[in-house]
This record gives C-alpha cells, structure tokens and sequence, in this order.
C-alpha cells in the first residue's frame, strides 16, 4: 500500500477508531498513554497511537525517560518504533533506540512462515516455526503466547507466564483501575497487568531500580 494513501485514510478516521474484525485490543481513542516512574518518581512517558485504514493498523510507539541526580541526567532512554498489522496478523516493525547514549535498531520483515530479522546487537537471522513471532511492545495482549521479539536487542524468546489474578492499579491521575497481573519469567523479568477489556493496563520491571508504568485513563 501506498504509504501516503495508507496516512490520508488513517487520519480520516481518527475521530473514530472502531476495532478491527481480529479484534487486536486498540482502544476507541486510538491511543494509550503511560507515565513511568522509578522508585516513586517520575522519569518519564510512553505513548502509543494507533492508525489504520480498512484492515491494516499502524502503531507508532514513542518512549521518553530520563533518570537525574542533582539535576543532572545520569541515565537516558529514547525508543521510537513503528509496528504495522494486516488483517490482524503482525508484518513488521522498525525500531530505534537510544540506550543512555547506545543506538540500536531493529527491523522485521515477513517471510514466509515467519520473519526476517535484522539487529544491531543480534545481527541478522530468520524466525520460523510455532510459536508465532510477535514485538514486546505490550499492547497486544496476544504476545503473552508468542515468541517474542527484543524490539531494543533484537533477540527473541519465549514467554514463562504466571498469573497471580487481578488487582487495581494506581493510574497517572490518581486514580485506581482494575486488570490482571502476569508475571513473565525466563529470559524476560517482569510484571504487566490487562484490564478487563484486554486493554495494556500496567508494566513494572526492576533494572537498579523499580520502575512502574501508570496509565492515563482520562477522556
């Protein structure tokens, strides 16, 4: 599809964003919004919008975090990366990140049977097979049952899921909002939370630190 039909059509029906016939949790806004926190103290947000026309999706995500001390930034993580779907099936993704002052970048393609995957820090390979690939960027929850891929490092591994069951969560606004936890192990540590609309609720992860995503919930 031509890349500026595909824009034009998206931002026409950005008023409404009726989801797909696959029925990808995207909610009716066509956005979701975080702010992240570490040890209680907010360092940051992450965005995700959503656009699409007829049955392919766009997903841009936008990551901005900065840890500082005495006013002055000791740590700085930046990820911009574009996901795109057809006919609820992941196709690729793009993304770029800046680790504290590391660039990285990721790409998937699709091939047939699974994707081609092409990393600064894991080099280039292909994926094929059971279970499907899917990007770890959260918002779908479907990638609790895929091998998953590392949009920052490129890897991909499969998820050790354990769920504790449902609890509320603080949001951004100060208010609370009920989801299930699930708690991933293996390779990958850390906790997200879906509400009960199959909605991307909450992440919490500890790197030096314990850092907690508070969604915004208001209109």
């Amino acid at each position: 599809m031509d890349r500026r039909r595909f824009l034009a059509a998206a931002g026409a029906s950005a008023l409404a964003f009726p989801a797909l016939a696959e029925d990808l949790p995207v909610p009716p806004s066509g956005e979701i919004a975080f702010k992240v926190l570490r040890n209680g103290t907010p360092i940051g947000e992450h965005h995700i919008n959503f656009t699409r026309c007829g049955d392919a999706l766009r997903a841009e995500i936008n990551a901005d975090m900065a840890v500082k001390l005495a006013g002055i930034t000791v740590f700085r993580y930046q990820a911009q990366a574009v996901e795109c779907w057809q006919g609820g099936a992941f196709q690729t993704l793009d993304s770029q990140v800046n680790h504290n002052g590391t660039k990285l970048e990721v790409h998937a393609q699709p091939i047939t049977g699974g994707y081609a995957i092409q990393s600064t820090k894991a080099g280039d390979y292909t994926y094929t097979g059971q279970p499907p690939m899917l990007p770890m960027t959260y918002w779908n929850k479907a990638m609790l049952n895929a091998m998953i891929l590392n949009v920052e490092t490129g890897r991909h591994y499969p998820a050790i899921v354990n769920s504790p069951g449902w609890n509320y969560l603080p949001t951004a606004e100060g208010g609370r909002l009920l989801a299930q936890r699930f708690d991933i192990t293996g390779k990958l540590h850390l906790s997200l939370w879906y509400d009960q609309s199959g909605q991307w609720a909450g992440l919490e992860f500890h790197i030096s630190g314990d850092e907690t995503f508070q969604k915004y919930v208001s209109s």
